[in-house]
């Protein structure tokens, strides 16, 4: 078995799916602020900035950027942290509520439509596959 030659593959294939309609979509989602949101939201409390930047494995000065564009949008809000002022916390606004929760189960019904076309067995294995996959990068 020729692990070159299948990541190679992979790599070719991850490709292919990246410029389809749903590739598009999913890679737009899972980039900064939509991230962003889905990990607040999954948040009852406030998270430090470093901390976005760190789980989001971008820069400081990219999540500065990004937090400053979802405060416009009105989707998060800023506070000191209580227990040291020196330190801001970043949580959802209810409108960043209602904002992911209408992105995630928007995402939920799009693959729920493909996983419906692709079968239960395939689905099974892909979530078999994908969860070995996160025990080994972890």
């Amino acid at each position: 078995m020729d692990y070159r030659e299948m990541a190679g593959d992979f790599l070719r294939l991850r490709a292919e799916h990246i410029k389809s309609a749903v590739g598009r979509e999913s890679e737009r989602n899972s980039h900064g602020e939509l991230l962003a949101l889905s990990l607040l939201y999954s948040r009852d409390e406030g998270v430090y900035p470093r901390t976005l930047s760190r789980e989001l494995g971008v820069s400081s000065a990219r999540v500065a950027a990004m937090l400053g564009d979802m405060e416009e949008k009105g989707w998060i809000h800023r506070e000191p942290d209580p227990g040291d002022s020196r330190h801001i916390l970043v949580s959802l606004t209810p409108l960043g509520r209602e904002v992911a929760l209408a992105r995630r189960q928007g995402a939920v019904e799009a693959l729920a439509g493909i996983f419906q076309r692709l079968g239960p067995e395939d689905t099974g294995e892909l979530i078999r596959i994908l969860k070995r996959l996160n025990e080994i990068c972890t």
